[in-house]
């Protein structure tokens, strides 16, 4: 049994319902490009990897009964088709409801993959072992689209919480635990914090972010180019011009940025000024972030 502290879950269901984060990083299928969702860009589900490497046996136990009793379906629902859970060996096999679920002809075509992994636990080198096992899988699923992948990380302790809050029991001593006058209230935000913590799974929130600003530019110059694609063009391009010491290929959340961490650097035209005078027709752009939305342009266009 994994210990529940109740003043902590409390406070976090509630930041999370007031609008906070449960997951962040890369776009999943529930991201949104110019009012347009992403899964405009692509037919089928996204294969959804969920790694458990750096969480303890209890709260794996906790979770894996949770995804297949309750979450799973509702990922689905949000265009997600679940692999078994990854531990330490990333292999990938299909979960039962998923395999029952597929679309037909799903395995016949490369699919973006969306790894959700948890926060503050992975191992520095775990990017590397899933670009690895992506690049050896030789299924059209993903070896012509393996470079289609993001990740998205979760709060490993809340989201534990949660899954052991779906216990009746565990649920009524929670409920009893906090101040007689906020039981309505929990009885409401509980329903509420788990939507959103599965909606942040699959990006559905927008990122305020300089970067999120270049892909809603960029996906206005490209607008048949999938948001994952764009995303990874735009995070490329900002990644090359770190620090030479930062720019390492653990610095990308898509497989696409951690070409631009090899050890030379990445040529880049100057921006031409046919470009210059389409990026200003979207929006006012100081010459320097023209310059960058140029570079991202142009990796769109490259293998």
């Amino acid at each position: 049994m994994v210990p529940l502290d109740v003043a902590a879950t409390w406070t976090r269901i509630l930041s999370v319902t007031a609008g906070a984060s449960a997951a962040t990083g890369a776009p999943g299928p529930g991201t949104r490009v110019r009012g347009r969702p992403a899964v405009d860009w692509i037919r089928g589900p996204w294969l959804g990897l969920i790694d458990f490497d750096g969480l303890r046996r209890p709260e794996r136990e906790v979770l894996e009964r949770w995804l297949s009793e309750h979450a799973e379906p509702l990922l689905l629902v949000r265009h997600l088709l679940l692999a078994r859970p990854l531990r330490e060996d990333i292999f990938i096999d299909l979960t039962p409801r998923a395999l029952e679920t597929m679309p037909q002809g799903w395995r016949e075509a490369p699919r973006p993959v969306l790894i959700l992994a948890p926060a503050g636990r992975a191992r520095t080198e775990r990017r590397r072992e899933y670009v690895d096992a992506l690049s050896r899988l030789r299924i059209p699923l993903v070896s012509a689209g393996s470079e289609l992948w993001a990740v998205r990380e979760f709060d490993p302790d809340f989201l534990v919480a949660l899954a052991q809050l779906r216990d009746p029991d565990r649920r009524a001593a929670f409920r009893a635990a906090i101040e007689p006058s906020q039981t309505r209230l929990f009885d409401q935000q509980l329903v509420v914090a788990e939507a959103a913590v599965l909606d942040d799974f699959v990006g559905g929130r927008d990122e305020e972010t300089a970067l999120a600003l270049d892909v809603d530019v960029l996906s206005t110059l490209h607008p048949g180019a999938h948001p994952l694609a764009l995303y990874a063009a735009v995070e490329r391009a900002h990644n090359r011009r770190r620090p030479a010491a930062d720019r390492t290929q653990f610095a990308g959340r898509t497989a696409e940025a951690r070409v631009a961490a090899r050890a030379y650097p990445e040529p880049a035209r100057p921006c031409t000024a046919e470009f210059a005078d389409r990026a200003a027709a979207v929006a006012p752009l100081l010459a320097g972030d023209v310059q960058l939305l140029f570079e991202a342009s142009e990796l769109l266009d490259r293998p």
